[in-house]
Protein backbone atom coordinates (compact mmCIF):
# COMPACT_ATOMS: atom_id res chain seq x y z
CA UNK A 1 0.00 0.00 0.00
CA UNK A 2 3.04 2.64 1.17
CA UNK A 3 4.88 1.63 -2.18
CA UNK A 4 1.22 2.51 -4.32
CA UNK A 5 1.14 5.93 -2.24
CA UNK A 6 5.07 6.84 -3.41
CA UNK A 7 3.84 5.64 -7.03
CA UNK A 8 0.91 8.07 -7.14
CA UNK A 9 2.75 11.24 -5.21
CA UNK A 10 6.06 10.68 -8.17
CA UNK A 11 3.06 10.77 -10.88
CA UNK A 12 1.41 13.73 -9.15
CA UNK A 13 4.63 15.20 -8.82
CA UNK A 14 5.47 14.78 -12.34
CA UNK A 15 2.00 15.96 -14.21
CA UNK A 16 2.64 19.56 -11.86
CA UNK A 17 6.13 20.04 -13.26
CA UNK A 18 5.34 19.41 -16.32
CA UNK A 19 1.96 21.47 -16.22
CA UNK A 20 4.17 24.41 -15.30
CA UNK A 21 6.77 24.04 -18.11
CA UNK A 22 3.41 24.18 -20.58
CA UNK A 23 1.84 27.34 -19.21
CA UNK A 24 5.57 29.15 -18.71
CA UNK A 25 5.26 32.04 -20.90
CA UNK A 26 8.35 33.44 -22.94
CA UNK A 27 10.24 36.51 -22.37
CA UNK A 28 9.05 39.52 -23.84
CA UNK A 29 11.41 40.50 -26.75
CA UNK A 30 13.40 43.79 -25.87
CA UNK A 31 15.10 45.85 -28.37
CA UNK A 32 18.81 47.28 -26.92
CA UNK A 33 20.00 50.38 -28.25
CA UNK A 34 23.68 50.95 -27.89
CA UNK A 35 25.71 53.76 -28.62
CA UNK A 36 28.95 52.26 -30.53
CA UNK A 37 30.63 54.27 -33.52
CA UNK A 38 30.28 51.61 -35.46
CA UNK A 39 27.23 48.92 -36.15
CA UNK A 40 29.39 46.56 -37.92
CA UNK A 41 32.14 46.46 -35.62
CA UNK A 42 29.73 45.92 -32.75
CA UNK A 43 27.82 42.93 -34.36
CA UNK A 44 30.89 41.40 -35.30
CA UNK A 45 32.77 41.59 -31.95
CA UNK A 46 29.72 41.06 -29.47
CA UNK A 47 26.44 41.77 -30.76
CA UNK A 48 25.47 38.20 -32.83
CA UNK A 49 26.71 36.17 -30.14
CA UNK A 50 25.10 38.00 -27.67
CA UNK A 51 21.45 37.93 -29.92
CA UNK A 52 22.01 34.22 -30.20
CA UNK A 53 22.49 33.34 -26.47
CA UNK A 54 19.38 35.67 -25.19
CA UNK A 55 16.84 35.40 -28.38
CA UNK A 56 14.32 37.87 -26.66
CA UNK A 57 16.75 40.70 -26.70
CA UNK A 58 17.45 42.25 -30.01
CA UNK A 59 20.56 45.13 -30.65
CA UNK A 60 20.49 48.15 -32.83
CA UNK A 61 23.36 49.89 -32.85
CA UNK A 62 23.04 53.71 -32.75
CA UNK A 63 26.73 55.36 -34.44
CA UNK A 64 28.00 57.80 -32.07
CA UNK A 65 31.14 59.89 -31.52
CA UNK A 66 31.96 58.60 -28.24
CA UNK A 67 34.30 61.33 -27.84
CA UNK A 68 31.24 64.56 -28.31
CA UNK A 69 28.75 64.40 -25.32
CA UNK A 70 26.56 65.57 -27.91
CA UNK A 71 26.48 62.46 -30.29
CA UNK A 72 27.32 59.83 -27.96
CA UNK A 73 25.74 60.17 -24.31
CA UNK A 74 22.99 62.17 -25.05
CA UNK A 75 21.44 59.70 -27.82
CA UNK A 76 18.74 57.38 -26.90
CA UNK A 77 20.42 54.59 -25.90
CA UNK A 78 20.55 52.00 -23.19
CA UNK A 79 24.28 50.77 -23.47
CA UNK A 80 27.12 53.59 -23.89
CA UNK A 81 30.16 53.05 -25.46
CA UNK A 82 33.05 55.32 -23.31
CA UNK A 83 36.51 55.78 -25.13
CA UNK A 84 39.06 56.11 -22.31
CA UNK A 85 39.52 56.41 -18.53
CA UNK A 86 38.97 59.98 -18.64
CA UNK A 87 35.78 59.97 -20.40
CA UNK A 88 34.64 57.47 -18.28
CA UNK A 89 35.24 59.26 -15.31
CA UNK A 90 33.37 62.62 -16.97
CA UNK A 91 30.55 60.01 -17.52
CA UNK A 92 30.49 59.53 -14.16
CA UNK A 93 30.54 63.07 -13.04
CA UNK A 94 27.49 63.98 -14.76
CA UNK A 95 25.41 61.05 -13.90
CA UNK A 96 25.20 59.15 -17.30
CA UNK A 97 25.66 56.16 -16.23
CA UNK A 98 23.66 53.58 -13.92
CA UNK A 99 26.07 52.42 -10.97
CA UNK A 100 27.18 48.49 -11.67
CA UNK A 101 24.80 46.87 -8.21
CA UNK A 102 24.77 45.05 -6.05
CA UNK A 103 28.93 45.72 -6.24
CA UNK A 104 30.50 42.92 -8.39
CA UNK A 105 32.63 40.00 -7.52
CA UNK A 106 33.68 38.67 -10.48
CA UNK A 107 31.65 41.62 -12.69
CA UNK A 108 31.39 38.91 -15.74
CA UNK A 109 29.12 36.20 -17.43
CA UNK A 110 31.69 33.09 -15.94
CA UNK A 111 34.83 34.75 -14.93
CA UNK A 112 36.87 36.69 -12.64
CA UNK A 113 37.50 40.44 -13.76
CA UNK A 114 41.44 40.73 -13.43
CA UNK A 115 42.59 42.99 -10.28
CA UNK A 116 44.32 45.26 -12.78
CA UNK A 117 40.53 45.80 -14.02
CA UNK A 118 38.69 46.14 -11.26
CA UNK A 119 41.53 47.96 -9.34
CA UNK A 120 41.48 51.07 -12.10
CA UNK A 121 37.55 50.83 -11.77
CA UNK A 122 37.19 51.25 -8.43
CA UNK A 123 40.05 54.36 -8.61
CA UNK A 124 38.29 56.10 -11.25
CA UNK A 125 35.00 56.77 -9.10
CA UNK A 126 35.24 58.28 -5.45
CA UNK A 127 32.87 55.39 -3.82
CA UNK A 128 34.46 53.17 -5.80
CA UNK A 129 31.65 52.09 -7.20
CA UNK A 130 31.44 50.28 -10.82
CA UNK A 131 29.52 52.05 -13.89
CA UNK A 132 31.10 50.84 -16.93
CA UNK A 133 33.02 47.39 -17.54
CA UNK A 134 35.98 46.71 -20.25
CA UNK A 135 36.21 43.91 -22.29
CA UNK A 136 39.61 44.48 -23.02
CA UNK A 137 43.00 45.94 -20.99
CA UNK A 138 46.64 46.98 -22.95
CA UNK A 139 49.60 46.13 -20.96
CA UNK A 140 53.63 45.85 -21.89
CA UNK A 141 56.20 43.80 -20.91
CA UNK A 142 60.28 43.57 -21.69
CA UNK A 143 60.58 41.50 -24.29
CA UNK A 144 64.16 39.56 -25.67
CA UNK A 145 65.79 37.97 -28.52
CA UNK A 146 66.82 34.33 -26.86
CA UNK A 147 69.66 34.38 -29.76
CA UNK A 148 71.28 36.95 -29.53
CA UNK A 149 71.63 36.85 -25.60
CA UNK A 150 72.88 33.40 -26.25
CA UNK A 151 75.16 34.26 -28.68
CA UNK A 152 76.82 36.66 -26.63
CA UNK A 153 76.69 34.41 -23.65
CA UNK A 154 74.58 37.16 -21.65
CA UNK A 155 72.18 35.74 -19.50
CA UNK A 156 68.52 36.94 -19.99
CA UNK A 157 66.35 39.46 -18.67
CA UNK A 158 64.25 38.86 -15.36
CA UNK A 159 60.91 40.24 -14.04
CA UNK A 160 61.13 43.04 -12.02
CA UNK A 161 64.07 45.04 -13.53
CA UNK A 162 64.48 48.60 -13.19
CA UNK A 163 65.55 50.70 -16.21
CA UNK A 164 68.70 51.14 -14.21
CA UNK A 165 69.32 47.70 -14.63
CA UNK A 166 68.22 47.42 -18.40
CA UNK A 167 70.59 49.90 -19.41
CA UNK A 168 73.02 48.17 -17.52
CA UNK A 169 72.22 44.52 -19.47
CA UNK A 170 71.92 46.51 -23.10
CA UNK A 171 75.65 47.38 -22.09
CA UNK A 172 76.65 43.94 -22.15
CA UNK A 173 76.63 43.80 -25.82
CA UNK A 174 78.58 44.81 -28.60
CA UNK A 175 77.78 47.74 -31.10
CA UNK A 176 78.43 45.35 -34.05
CA UNK A 177 77.61 41.85 -34.86
CA UNK A 178 79.88 39.20 -36.13
CA UNK A 179 78.98 40.27 -39.98
CA UNK A 180 79.48 43.66 -39.51
CA UNK A 181 75.76 45.01 -38.74
CA UNK A 182 74.91 47.44 -36.30
CA UNK A 183 73.48 45.90 -32.70
CA UNK A 184 71.69 47.49 -30.70
CA UNK A 185 71.12 46.11 -26.22
CA UNK A 186 67.61 47.81 -26.21
CA UNK A 187 65.45 50.06 -29.25
CA UNK A 188 61.73 51.28 -28.38
CA UNK A 189 59.80 53.06 -31.18
CA UNK A 190 60.31 56.57 -30.58
CA UNK A 191 60.38 58.19 -33.90
CA UNK A 192 61.53 61.76 -32.33
CA UNK A 193 63.29 62.64 -29.32
CA UNK A 194 64.53 59.33 -28.88
CA UNK A 195 66.90 59.46 -26.11
CA UNK A 196 64.78 61.97 -24.36
CA UNK A 197 61.79 59.96 -24.36
CA UNK A 198 64.10 56.92 -22.94
CA UNK A 199 64.93 59.53 -19.79
CA UNK A 200 60.87 60.18 -19.61
CA UNK A 201 60.00 56.75 -19.63
CA UNK A 202 62.50 55.80 -17.14
CA UNK A 203 61.41 58.33 -15.04
CA UNK A 204 57.48 57.57 -15.23
CA UNK A 205 57.88 54.46 -14.12
CA UNK A 206 59.53 55.66 -10.88
CA UNK A 207 56.65 58.11 -10.62
CA UNK A 208 58.59 60.82 -11.30
CA UNK A 209 57.13 64.19 -13.17
CA UNK A 210 58.71 66.63 -15.31
CA UNK A 211 56.04 69.34 -15.73
CA UNK A 212 53.05 69.74 -12.96
CA UNK A 213 49.76 69.87 -14.62
CA UNK A 214 48.25 72.85 -12.65
CA UNK A 215 50.85 75.36 -12.41
CA UNK A 216 53.08 74.58 -15.87
CA UNK A 217 56.28 74.51 -13.55
CA UNK A 218 59.20 72.27 -14.58
CA UNK A 219 61.15 70.05 -12.36
CA UNK A 220 63.82 67.73 -13.71
CA UNK A 221 66.90 69.18 -12.00
CA UNK A 222 66.38 66.59 -9.01
CA UNK A 223 68.78 63.61 -7.31
CA UNK A 224 66.33 61.01 -8.45
CA UNK A 225 66.18 62.37 -12.21
CA UNK A 226 69.72 62.83 -11.86
CA UNK A 227 70.06 58.98 -10.71
CA UNK A 228 68.26 58.22 -14.13
CA UNK A 229 69.96 60.89 -16.37
CA UNK A 230 73.51 59.22 -15.14
CA UNK A 231 72.34 55.84 -15.98
CA UNK A 232 70.96 56.53 -19.48
CA UNK A 233 73.40 58.78 -20.47
CA UNK A 234 75.88 56.04 -19.46
CA UNK A 235 73.86 53.83 -22.19
CA UNK A 236 73.63 56.49 -24.86
CA UNK A 237 77.44 56.90 -24.71
CA UNK A 238 78.21 53.35 -25.37
CA UNK A 239 76.01 53.51 -28.18
CA UNK A 240 74.00 50.01 -26.91
CA UNK A 241 70.50 52.15 -27.50
CA UNK A 242 69.30 52.38 -30.75
CA UNK A 243 68.81 56.10 -30.86
CA UNK A 244 67.64 57.54 -34.55
CA UNK A 245 64.31 58.80 -34.67
CA UNK A 246 62.57 57.93 -37.56
CA UNK A 247 59.55 59.93 -39.73
CA UNK A 248 56.37 59.00 -39.34
CA UNK A 249 55.67 57.39 -42.51
CA UNK A 250 58.92 55.33 -42.44
CA UNK A 251 58.83 51.57 -44.01
CA UNK A 252 62.04 50.61 -41.68
CA UNK A 253 61.25 47.60 -39.88
CA UNK A 254 62.06 48.05 -35.71
CA UNK A 255 65.22 47.11 -35.15
CA UNK A 256 64.25 44.37 -32.38
CA UNK A 257 62.61 42.80 -35.06
CA UNK A 258 65.07 42.79 -37.87
CA UNK A 259 67.12 41.34 -34.52
CA UNK A 260 69.61 44.42 -34.80
CA UNK A 261 68.03 44.84 -30.88
CA UNK A 262 68.50 42.62 -27.96
CA UNK A 263 65.53 43.77 -26.50
CA UNK A 264 62.47 46.01 -26.40
CA UNK A 265 59.44 47.41 -24.01
CA UNK A 266 56.67 46.92 -25.83
CA UNK A 267 52.74 46.43 -25.33
CA UNK A 268 50.83 43.07 -25.26
CA UNK A 269 50.19 43.47 -29.61
CA UNK A 270 53.85 42.60 -30.32
CA UNK A 271 53.18 39.21 -28.61
CA UNK A 272 50.98 38.13 -31.64
CA UNK A 273 52.78 39.52 -34.34
CA UNK A 274 55.81 37.84 -34.22
CA UNK A 275 54.49 35.17 -36.21
CA UNK A 276 52.89 37.27 -39.09
CA UNK A 277 55.90 39.76 -39.13
CA UNK A 278 57.85 36.69 -40.14
CA UNK A 279 56.19 35.85 -43.40
CA UNK A 280 57.31 39.19 -44.70
CA UNK A 281 60.04 39.72 -47.13
CA UNK A 282 63.73 38.29 -45.59
CA UNK A 283 61.87 38.81 -41.96
CA UNK A 284 62.69 35.45 -39.89
CA UNK A 285 60.57 34.15 -36.55
CA UNK A 286 62.19 35.14 -33.81
CA UNK A 287 63.10 33.08 -30.81
CA UNK A 288 62.06 35.59 -28.10
CA UNK A 289 60.67 35.44 -24.14
CA UNK A 290 59.04 37.84 -22.29
CA UNK A 291 59.56 39.67 -18.83
CA UNK A 292 57.37 42.05 -16.58
CA UNK A 293 58.37 45.70 -18.01
CA UNK A 294 60.70 47.92 -16.19
CA UNK A 295 59.57 48.58 -12.58
CA UNK A 296 60.18 51.45 -9.71
CA UNK A 297 62.31 49.71 -7.20
CA UNK A 298 60.34 51.35 -4.52
CA UNK A 299 57.40 49.74 -5.76
CA UNK A 300 58.63 46.94 -7.72
CA UNK A 301 55.05 44.67 -7.40
CA UNK A 302 53.54 47.95 -9.67
CA UNK A 303 53.29 49.08 -12.93
CA UNK A 304 51.79 52.64 -14.44
CA UNK A 305 51.08 51.60 -18.09
CA UNK A 306 48.19 49.84 -18.08
CA UNK A 307 45.50 51.11 -20.11
CA UNK A 308 41.93 50.43 -20.62
CA UNK A 309 40.55 52.20 -23.60
CA UNK A 310 36.76 50.51 -24.46
CA UNK A 311 33.65 50.74 -21.67
CA UNK A 312 30.67 49.56 -22.10
CA UNK A 313 28.12 51.05 -19.59
CA UNK A 314 24.12 50.87 -19.01
CA UNK A 315 22.66 54.52 -19.45
CA UNK A 316 21.23 56.34 -16.44
CA UNK A 317 17.87 56.61 -18.66
CA UNK A 318 17.38 53.56 -19.99
CA UNK A 319 13.93 51.51 -19.40
CA UNK A 320 15.47 48.12 -19.73
CA UNK A 321 18.45 48.17 -16.94
CA UNK A 322 18.15 44.24 -16.34
CA UNK A 323 18.63 43.77 -20.07
CA UNK A 324 21.03 46.12 -20.67
CA UNK A 325 22.80 45.33 -17.56
CA UNK A 326 23.11 41.40 -19.31
CA UNK A 327 24.76 43.06 -22.41
CA UNK A 328 27.43 45.08 -20.42
CA UNK A 329 28.27 41.83 -18.46
CA UNK A 330 28.42 39.89 -21.58
CA UNK A 331 30.43 42.23 -23.05
CA UNK A 332 33.04 42.22 -20.31
CA UNK A 333 33.58 38.74 -19.58
CA UNK A 334 31.45 35.94 -21.55
CA UNK A 335 33.29 32.77 -21.65
CA UNK A 336 32.90 31.45 -25.10
CA UNK A 337 33.50 34.94 -27.17
CA UNK A 338 35.61 36.26 -24.89
CA UNK A 339 37.91 33.28 -25.51
CA UNK A 340 36.83 33.72 -29.70
CA UNK A 341 37.48 37.52 -29.07
CA UNK A 342 41.11 37.03 -27.73
CA UNK A 343 41.84 33.93 -30.88
CA UNK A 344 40.56 36.28 -33.28
CA UNK A 345 41.72 40.09 -32.13
CA UNK A 346 44.39 39.58 -30.21
CA UNK A 347 45.62 42.72 -30.80
CA UNK A 348 42.17 44.34 -29.39
CA UNK A 349 44.02 43.82 -26.00
CA UNK A 350 44.00 41.44 -23.14
CA UNK A 351 40.88 40.26 -21.57
CA UNK A 352 39.12 41.51 -18.82
CA UNK A 353 39.20 37.90 -17.51
CA UNK A 354 42.67 36.86 -17.98
CA UNK A 355 42.23 33.17 -17.77
CA UNK A 356 40.66 33.71 -21.66
CA UNK A 357 44.23 35.22 -22.78
CA UNK A 358 44.83 33.70 -26.07
CA UNK A 359 48.31 31.88 -25.88
CA UNK A 360 51.36 32.14 -28.34
CA UNK A 361 52.62 28.66 -28.68
CA UNK A 362 54.54 27.80 -25.42
CA UNK A 363 55.56 31.36 -24.00
CA UNK A 364 54.64 32.57 -20.64
CA UNK A 365 52.96 35.68 -21.34
CA UNK A 366 51.72 36.06 -17.57
CA UNK A 367 54.71 38.77 -17.28
CA UNK A 368 52.12 41.24 -19.26
CA UNK A 369 49.48 41.13 -16.51
CA UNK A 370 51.03 39.88 -13.42
CA UNK A 371 52.32 43.20 -11.67
CA UNK A 372 49.64 45.14 -9.88
CA UNK A 373 48.27 48.19 -11.09
CA UNK A 374 49.02 51.26 -9.47
CA UNK A 375 45.64 53.40 -9.63
CA UNK A 376 47.52 56.49 -8.42
CA UNK A 377 49.14 56.72 -11.88
CA UNK A 378 47.99 59.77 -14.04
CA UNK A 379 50.02 60.04 -17.21
CA UNK A 380 50.48 63.82 -18.42
CA UNK A 381 48.93 63.29 -21.56
CA UNK A 382 45.70 63.05 -20.08
CA UNK A 383 46.15 66.12 -18.47
CA UNK A 384 48.15 68.09 -20.90
CA UNK A 385 47.39 69.21 -24.28
CA UNK A 386 50.70 67.48 -26.24
CA UNK A 387 51.94 70.62 -28.08
CA UNK A 388 52.62 71.73 -24.49
CA UNK A 389 54.86 68.15 -23.58
CA UNK A 390 56.37 68.31 -27.08
CA UNK A 391 57.51 71.55 -26.96
CA UNK A 392 59.21 70.50 -23.39
CA UNK A 393 60.31 67.56 -25.00
CA UNK A 394 61.98 69.70 -28.20
CA UNK A 395 63.85 71.63 -25.91
CA UNK A 396 65.05 69.37 -23.19
CA UNK A 397 66.49 67.11 -26.40
CA UNK A 398 68.77 69.93 -27.33
CA UNK A 399 69.90 69.86 -23.68
CA UNK A 400 70.70 66.29 -23.68
CA UNK A 401 72.42 66.26 -27.12
CA UNK A 402 74.86 69.01 -25.77
CA UNK A 403 75.51 66.41 -22.74
CA UNK A 404 76.14 63.83 -25.02
CA UNK A 405 78.44 65.79 -27.02
CA UNK A 406 80.54 66.86 -23.69
CA UNK A 407 79.46 70.12 -24.17
CA UNK A 408 78.31 70.42 -20.76
CA UNK A 409 78.53 68.61 -17.70
CA UNK A 410 75.41 66.22 -16.05
CA UNK A 411 74.76 69.42 -13.42
CA UNK A 412 74.83 71.90 -16.27
CA UNK A 413 72.79 69.86 -18.14
CA UNK A 414 69.83 69.19 -15.52
CA UNK A 415 70.07 73.29 -14.80
CA UNK A 416 69.89 74.17 -18.25
CA UNK A 417 66.89 71.62 -18.89
CA UNK A 418 64.51 73.31 -15.92
CA UNK A 419 65.20 76.64 -17.43
CA UNK A 420 65.18 75.78 -21.22
CA UNK A 421 62.52 73.34 -20.80
CA UNK A 422 60.39 76.14 -18.43
CA UNK A 423 60.80 78.54 -21.98
CA UNK A 424 59.48 76.36 -23.68
CA UNK A 425 56.36 75.23 -22.11
CA UNK A 426 55.51 79.15 -21.31
CA UNK A 427 55.54 80.01 -24.99
CA UNK A 428 53.56 76.81 -26.31
CA UNK A 429 50.84 77.51 -23.08
CA UNK A 430 50.49 81.50 -24.49
CA UNK A 431 50.66 79.79 -27.76
CA UNK A 432 47.67 77.50 -27.42
CA UNK A 433 45.91 80.64 -25.32
CA UNK A 434 46.34 82.75 -28.40
CA UNK A 435 44.49 80.02 -30.65
CA UNK A 436 42.01 79.40 -28.39
CA UNK A 437 40.85 83.40 -28.37
CA UNK A 438 41.35 83.53 -32.19
CA UNK A 439 39.10 80.36 -32.23
CA UNK A 440 36.55 81.99 -30.47
CA UNK A 441 36.33 85.20 -32.05
CA UNK A 442 35.81 83.21 -35.50
CA UNK A 443 32.78 81.52 -33.93
CA UNK A 444 31.26 84.86 -32.74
Amino acid sequence: MLRKIRILLCLLLVTILLSSCQTRQPEDPVILKVAYPSAKQFYVNFGYAFENKYPNIDVQVIPSDPVSEETGWDREADVIYINGLEQYKMAIEKGILKPISPPLTNGTESGDLSPIVTSLLEAASDNGQYYALPPTFHSEALYYNKKLFDAYHIPYPRNGMTWEEVFALAERFPTEDDQGEPLYGIQMNYYRNVTMNFILKAGETENLTYLDPKTMKVTMNTDKWKSIWTAAVKAFRAGVVYDQGEEADSMEHPKFLTENAAMTVSSNALAYNFEPFSHFEDATLIDWGMVTAPVDPLNPDYMNFYEMFDFFGVSSSTEHGAEAMKLVKFIAGDSVNSQLLAKNQPNYGLPAVTEYVEQVGDHDLSPLYTLKANPNYTDLYTQVDAEILDAFQDAAQVVLDKLLQNEITLDEALAEVEVKGQEAVDTAVLTLEQKKKNNQGDLQ
